[in-house]
């Protein structure tokens, strides 16, 4: 023991020049070809232990990235600086094979973020650890799980994790890039991403178009669900309204069943993407008093006169003081729309779409001209 004679005298100094000297000399002995035997390799350990207690955070650090790469460092050191601050666990939680779940779990339920992040992005990542992961409810970490394809996801995480991508868009992606995933999961979003992705679905997973009318009816419920009560939508409905009409998927029966529905502020939504009009106007035409410019817009964009009627209908219900529509006013909205044809009735709305200040109608004898 001769040559461990040295760490004792260097272990009485106590200064932080002191325990920086030691620590290297310890590692130096600990990770070096030396020939120590069973007893001297556990007095190095037992010296170690007492460095990493009381030295600074860079000498913890320097410790951390030497025993991360190290197969057989003590387990007990190792849990030690995974549950150090962030910049000394670091190495740990990303390199070393010495932790087991359990002490992984450990660490995600007992620290924040920064440690959960770089558990998630381990050169492997087993499902339990990944359940701890998800369990957090935290989105960024729930990413870039989903972004480590050395992580395994069990079942039960990849349904979790297709719920939670329903409500925030930047999980969709990834998800799609797992190789867990199944065509049940995939159809569930698919009305939700862009058209892109939604190839990538249709070329990897043979999907009916039942699968598909029914993923589309939850994406409506969930939307209906999503808005009840609500005074505006988020961003994130929002881009689902993007997202399903870039797919086509705003029809006038959808809009019908909104409407039935009472959700006249996403009615407002779906309506006002496939018009191309802005909020602001969505409110005029809906607040207009004799309904000729939901009439124009729906002529524009070609909605048959039958979906045109419940809409109008269902759209004026759906005013405050207005349960009852005057059967004269439905007459006299139905035969303008007989008059007007689509080819005249765009340019007019295209006219609103430019317009700054929303939606102004023409005098009726001069809308009427076109088709005079």
């Amino acid at each position: 023991m001769a040559h461990l004679a040295d760490l004792f005298d260097m272990a009485r100094d106590r200064s932080q020049t002191g325990r920086r000297a030691l620590a290297d000399k310890v590692g130096d002995f600990y990770f070096s070809e030396h020939d120590l035997t069973d007893r001297e390799r556990d007095i190095v350990v037992d010296i170690l232990r007492q460095v990493l207690r009381d030295a600074e955070m860079d000498v913890r650090r320097a410790l951390s990235e030497r025993l991360a790469s190290h197969p057989g460092a003590p387990r007990d050191l190792i849990v030690m600086l995974a549950n150090d601050q962030v910049e000394i666990a670091g190495p740990i939680l990303l390199r070393s094979e010495v932790l087991e779940d359990e002490d992984l779990i450990a660490v995600v339920q007992a620290h924040a973020e920064a440690h959960q992040l770089l558990i998630a992005s381990r050169s492997r990542v087993n499902p339990p650890v990944c359940d701890a992961l998800i369990e957090t409810g935290n989105m960024r970490v729930a990413e870039t799980l989903l972004g480590n394809l050395n992580a395994s996801l069990s079942g039960k995480a990849m349904i979790r994790l297709t719920s939670v991508a329903r409500r925030v868009p930047p999980l969709r992606q990834p998800l799609l890039g797992r190789p867990e995933l199944t065509p049940e999961l995939a159809t569930r979003i698919y009305w939700l991403v862009s058209q892109e992705l939604r190839r990538t679905i249709l070329d990897r997973f043979k999907i009916s178009k039942t699968q598909l009318d029914a993923a589309l009816q939850a994406t409506v419920q969930d939307l209906i669900d999503g808005t009840r009560g609500r005074t505006s939508l988020t961003a994130d409905q929002l881009e689902t309204v993007e997202r399903m009409a870039e797919a086509g998927a705003i029809t006038p029966q959808l809009l019908i069943q909104t409407l039935r529905l009472g959700q006249i502020d996403l009615f407002k939504a779906l309506f006002g993407r496939i018009a191309g009009l802005s909020p602001e106007s969505m409110h005029q035409l809906i607040a207009e008093t004799g309904g000729e410019a939901l009439t124009l817009a729906c002529r524009a964009l070609r909605i048959d006169k039958g979906f045109f009627a419940s809409i109008f209908l269902l759209s004026r219900a759906a005013r405050p003081g207005e349960q009852i529509v005057d059967p004269r006013e439905l007459s006299r909205v139905l035969a303008l729309y007989d008059r007007v044809t689509p080819e005249s009735a765009l340019p007019i709305l295209q006219g609103w779409r430019q317009n700054a200040t929303g939606i102004h109608l023409m005098p009726q004898r001069r809308r009427e001209r076109p088709d005079a």
